[in-house]
């Protein structure tokens, strides 16, 4: 089954977007806080919320949002806009995150990663962090018309599927198919690495299915129409 966004949340989150700057290329929601996770209930309404925010300028959003908010970052909003941009984009996986933030009545973490990063990632698979993220069930917020954007995203998608056929045997189940694509989109996570496998066979029976069963049908069709040819 796959996963259901949970009731009202878009409403919910284009509400909590108003509490910064608007120049997003993209913003997604992830996690607890916005799919209902199976097993025992664990307080969803009440869970952290977990945002991205895509920007094409990544010095002046910072700019804008440390006066609108000033209180999220750490120490190194003393150090300002360029210092922040530079700590994103030259160190870990290209995204900056403010956690544990009380906005709107609901706490959230988000994280800012420049519009050219994400393209990269996507594209290349820099380091599959936010490219594995969006592999993944996420609820898009917003997103401008930035077409090379859209169809990096697109590709990101079907990459995963031809990859997770190339590591395939020559017969599999489609189950199979969508666990080989859960670890290539897990594989930039180094909380997941510790962690190993556990639970994924559940994880990706549960919300994998919905994400890439449209993607996986199409790359299936344009393989068949080249063998054909």
């Amino acid at each position: 089954m796959a996963l259901q966004a949970l009731q009202s949340s878009g409403v919910a989150f284009r509400k909590i977007l108003c509490h910064f700057p608007e120049e997003l290329s993209l913003a997604f929601a992830y996690g607890s806080g916005v799919y209902r996770q199976a097993g025992p209930s664990s307080d969803q309404k009440n869970a952290m919320l977990d945002f991205v925010f895509t920007v094409d300028d990544p010095v002046a959003w910072h700019s804008k949002n440390l006066k609108k908010n000033w209180n999220h970052y750490s120490f190194l909003k003393v150090l300002g806009p360029r210092f922040i941009t530079t700590v994103q984009n030259n160190y870990g996986a290209g995204v900056y995150y403010n956690p544990l933030i009380m906005c709107d009545g609901r706490l959230i973490k988000y994280g800012i990663i420049s519009t050219s990063v994400l393209i990269e990632d996507l594209l290349n698979w820099n380091n599959l962090y936010i490219a594995g993220r969006l592999q993944k069930p996420v609820k898009i917020v917003a997103m401008n018309e930035n077409v090379a954007l859209r169809s990096a995203l697109d590709k990101n998608l079907k990459s995963a599927v031809t990859a997770a056929f190339l590591m395939l045997p020559e017969s599999f189940s489609e189950e199979d198919l969508f666990i080989e694509i859960a670890r290539l989109s897990y594989s930039g996570k180094i909380s997941w690495k510790r962690n190993a496998e556990r639970d994924l066979k559940g994880l990706v029976l549960q919300s994998f299915s919905q994400n890439v069963c449209a993607v996986t049908t199409g790359v299936i069709a344009t393989r068949l129409r080249k063998e054909v040819a």
